[in-house]
C-alpha cells in the first residue's frame, strides 16, 4: 500500500466568525479565513496571539464560543446551534510541539494508534504502517521505543502517526521548535517535499518568520486573536500591511512622514525632518496627506560618505553616526536622522561606514515598503 496524494480526500477549510472565549477574555476575535484544498498554510504570530487555539479549535481539541467551521463539504463546529464534530470523526493529523508519543509502546504501536481509534480493518494496519514509515524515512526502527530514539526521529513517528490514516488535513503546531537549528532546516525541507508529494492540505502554527516563509504557500499572522494580513510569503515579507506585522517580520528601522503625492506606482513621503523621498514600493490605501510609515531592515540600510556617488535605486537622507557595535559576525553602525535613530548592519569585517560623531547619508532602497500609519 503506498501512501500518495489523492485529490479525493484533501478537503479545504472554511472558518467564519470564530470567536474564542475563555470567561471574559477574548483569544480568538471573528476569526474568518478560506483556506483552499491542498493548501500549506501558515499561522504566523507572536506567542499568546491566539494561532495555536485557532488550530486546537480546528481540530477539536478546544470548542468555540460563537462561529462556524466546515472541513470540505462538511460542519464540524457551528457553535451557535451546538454542532461539534468529535476530533476523531473529522479525519484530521496532527503533529504537536510536544511529538505526544506514548512511551510505553513501540514505533510501530504509536504509529498504529490512529488506525485503532477510527476503526480501521485490522488486515490494513501492516500495510500501512510500513508505507507511511518508508515515506517518512522509519522503517528499521519501528519496534524500538520513543525513549531509544532522537529528537529528529521522534518528530518523524509523531508525522507518521498523523498521516497513517490519510487525513484530509494536517496540522502542525510549531513541530520543530525543539529540535537544534541544523535539524530544523533538513525537517522543514523535508516536510515541504511530503506535503508537495502527498498534496494533503496542512496547517502550522509557528512564531518564526523564516519557518513560516521556507514552508508554506499563504502566511496568515495573527495579533492578538485577529487576523491581519494573508498572502504569499513575498507579500508579507516585502509589503507588511502595517507596523506590527513589518515589527514582526524583521523590519527594524521605521521612519515616519506624511504622503505628499501619488503618482502610479510611486509615492512621495515627506519625512518628519523635511526631506522629501520618492519610494516605488506603493503601498495599499494611501492617500495625499495621509501620515505613512517607510520601513526598512538593517541589513538593506547603508551608510555613504559625502563623496560617494548618489545611486538611482536608493534615496539618501543626511544623518550622524550616533555609535557603532560589534555583534559577532555582523557589525550594527547606529546613526541619527532628524532626531530619529536608525541602524546599518554589515559584515564585522567590511570597511567601516562610519565612526562616531561623522556625518554621512543613509541610504534607503527605493523599493523599501510604506504603510499607512
Amino acid at each position: 500500500m503506498a501512501i500518495e496524494s489523492d485529490g479525493g480526500r484533501r478537503s479545504g477549510i472554511t472558518i467564519a466568525g470564530l470567536v474564542k472565549l475563555y470567561g471574559s477574555l477574548k483569544v480568538l476575535n471573528g476569526i474568518s479565513l478560506d483556506i483552499e484544498p491542498g493548501a500549506f498554510v501558515a499561522l504566523l504570530g507572536p506567542s499568546g496571539c491566539g494561532k495555536t487555539t485557532l488550530l486546537r479549535t480546528i481540530a477539536g481539541l478546544a470548542d468555540a464560543s460563537h462561529g462556524t467551521i466546515d472541513i470540505g463539504d462538511r460542519r464540524v463546529v457551528d457553535a451557535d446551534k451546538g454542532v461539534f464534530v468529535p476530533p476523531q470523526q473529522r479525519r484530521l493529523g496532527m503533529v504537536f510541539q510536544h511529538y505526544a508519543l506514548w512511551p510505553h509502546m513501540t514505533v510501530r504501536n504509536n504509529i498504529c494508534f490512529p488506525l485503532r481509534k477510527q476503526g480501521f480493518p485490522r488486515a490494513e494496519w501492516d500495510a500501512r504502517i510500513m508505507a507511511v514509515a518508508e515515506t517518512v524515512g522509519l522503517p528499521t526502527i519501528l519496534d524500538r521505543s520513543p525513549s531509544q530514539l532522537s529528537g529528529g526521529q521522534q518528530q518523524r513517528v509523531a508525522l507518521a502517526r498523523a498521516l497513517v490514516s490519510e487525513p484530509k488535513v494536517l496540522l502542525l503546531d510549531e513541530p520543530l521548535s525543539n529540535l537544534d537549528a541544523n535539524l530544523r532546516d533538513q525537517l522543514r525541507r523535508e516536510l515541504r517535499q511530503l506535503h508537495d508529494r502527498q498534496g494533503t492540505t496542512t496547517v502550522l502554527v509557528t512564531h518564526d518568520q523564516h519557518e513560516a516563509a521556507m514552508m508554506a504557500d499563504t502566511i496568515v499572522v495573527i495579533e492578538s486573536g485577529s487576523i491581519v494580513q494573508v498572502g504569499p510569503p513575498g507579500d508579507i515579507l516585502d509589503r507588511p500591511a502595517n507596523r506590527f506585522v513589518a515589527g514582526f517580520v524583521g523590519y527594524d528601522n521605521f521612519l515616519a512622514g506624511v504622503v505628499e503625492q501619488l503618482d502610479g506606482s510611486a509615492v512621495q513621503i515627506r519625512l518628519s525632518g523635511g526631506d522629501v523621498v520618492t519610494l516605488r514600493n506603493r503601498g495599499s490605501g494611501l492617500k495625499a496627506g495621509q501620515p505613512a510609515t517607510i520601513a526598512v531592515r538593517s541589513e538593506q540600510l547603508s551608510l555613504a560618505g559625502a563623496s560617494q556617488a548618489p545611486q538611482e535605486s536608493f534615496v539618501e537622507l543626511p544623518a550622524r553616526v550616533a555609535g557603532v557595535q560589534g555583534l559577532g559576525r555582523w557589525r550594527e553602525t547606529y546613526v541619527d536622522y532628524a532626531g530619529t535613530k536608525l541602524s546599518a548592519r554589515d559584515l564585522a569585517d567590511a570597511p567601516p561606514q562610519g565612526e562616531q560623531g561623522s556625518k554621512v547619508f543613509v541610504r534607503i532602497p527605493s523599493h523599501s515598503p510604506v504603510f499607512v500609519d
